[in-house]
């Protein structure tokens, strides 16, 4: 009774929570949105978000009319109150989830109530209501059912082992009281003695020890590998990129004098070492490239405005041929010019020593600088090792 107590508790429970509060159709004509009041009864981590139907003109980064034309929107959450509707204070805002970098953050706690949610765009995009815009807000039930899975799971075995106890107690009853009446005897204080002799045994040795190993470690080891089959971790799908530090990739000085690189331009012209070739020549260029060289190290960069299809492709041909792929993006080329304009003016600082332009102090004349004198110093000694 109470495993069937607990078991429909929790599949009521669970059919009770709202996991999506809000999912309310808006127009895009104005610049500010408002949703209805709606109702949260579980306290977690919401995400506030204005969905579409997106499409492919999305990719682009033309002006074209898509989402892109309203990004970066501010919105507030406000909590109203029990008494009145107009009663209401404000709960979170995305001035507030702001971080130090200007990343943004949709995600924000709340506890149960009455909720409204308030979104303002940059500019009214009436072209976009034809991909039915959206207000939502919504949580992750992933981990609510997984645990009342495992709670009705553990439900139906305590259940089912109580009425298989409850059926062997109900045919020990049965046979104990439904029991066969003897029929009369004639003589009834006779005992009754068989003809044969009953051959007795040794008494049987109490249990003192486990039972058969393959029995025992069997029952354990398929628990174990349902558990985790239906509630271990999932395989990970994607490119592998690495947040612990700046560059995605570990650079490292390559032994050969040119590089293997991949570019594509608009529209869908493939690059091979400053060489074009077409699209379905990319996988054999490659291959003939890769056949001379001991590293197997291919560089891969494209336009701004290059379709998502022709990079995955791409992506797709240099990591079936077996080689190590580098994505050049354009934050990472940036950094390249950067660094190496930084050290050809250190070099040419070095190389081609000259007099260095340093404003004194009012009063200081250029024998009292300890900094000039010592900036000369080393100039000196650059020029007397190069002389020997």
């Amino acid at each position: 009774m109470v495993a069937t107590a607990a078991y429909v508790s929790a599949s009521r429970w669970l059919d009770s929570r709202i996991f999506t509060p809000l999912n309310h159709s808006v127009s895009l004509d104005t610049r500010q949105l408002k949703s209805p009041p709606f109702e949260i009864n579980l306290r977690a981590t919401y995400f506030a978000s204005l969905d579409f139907d997106y499409s492919l003109d999305d990719w682009y980064q033309d002006n074209r009319c898509n989402y892109k034309s309203i990004l970066h929107p501010q919105w507030r959450v406000y909590k109203l109150g029990s008494a009145s509707a107009q009663s209401r204070e404000l709960w979170v805002s995305s001035e507030q989830l702001t971080h130090s970098d200007g990343s943004l953050s949709n995600a924000f706690i709340a506890s149960p109530g009455q909720y409204q949610l308030e979104w303002d765009i940059p500019v009214a995009a009436p072209c976009l209501n034809s991909r039915h815009p959206r207000l939502s807000v919504s949580t992750d039930s992933s981990g609510y059912w997984e645990g009342g899975g495992l709670t009705q799971f553990f439900c139906l075995f305590l259940g089912g082992t109580g009425l298989a106890l409850f059926v062997v107690a109900g045919g020990h009853v049965a046979r104990w009281k439904f029991a066969r009446v003897l029929p009369p005897r004639i003589f009834p204080d006779m005992a009754v003695r068989n003809v044969t002799p009953i051959a007795k045994h040794a008494p049987l040795r109490v249990i003192n020890e486990l039972p058969h190993w393959g029995l025992f470690c069997g029952a354990v080891l398929w628990i174990l590998i349902f558990i985790f089959m239906v509630f271990g971790p999932q395989p990970s799908k994607g490119l592998f990129v690495s947040w612990k530090k700046l560059d995605a990739v570990v650079w490292e000085k390559s032994p050969w004098p040119d590089t293997l690189e991949v570019y594509i331009r608009t529209p869908a012209r493939f690059f091979v070492n400053s060489e074009e070739v077409d699209r379905n020549d990319l996988r054999s260029k490659l291959i003939e490239q890769l056949g001379r060289r001991a590293e197997w190290t291919v560089y891969f960069e494209a336009d701004a405005d290059t379709t998502y299809m022709n990079a995955v492709y791409a992506i797709d041909v240099i990591q079936g041929c077996g080689a190590k792929l580098i994505w050049v993006t354009p934050k990472i080329r940036q950094q390249w010019r950067h660094t190496q304009n930084h050290h050809q003016r250190i070099e040419n600082l070095l190389v081609s020593p000259r007099e260095v332009p340093v404003q004194l102090l009012p009063g200081t004349s250029p024998a009292e600088s300890p900094i000039l004198d010592r900036l000369h110093s080393a100039l000196r000694s650059r020029k007397e090792s190069a002389a020997g």
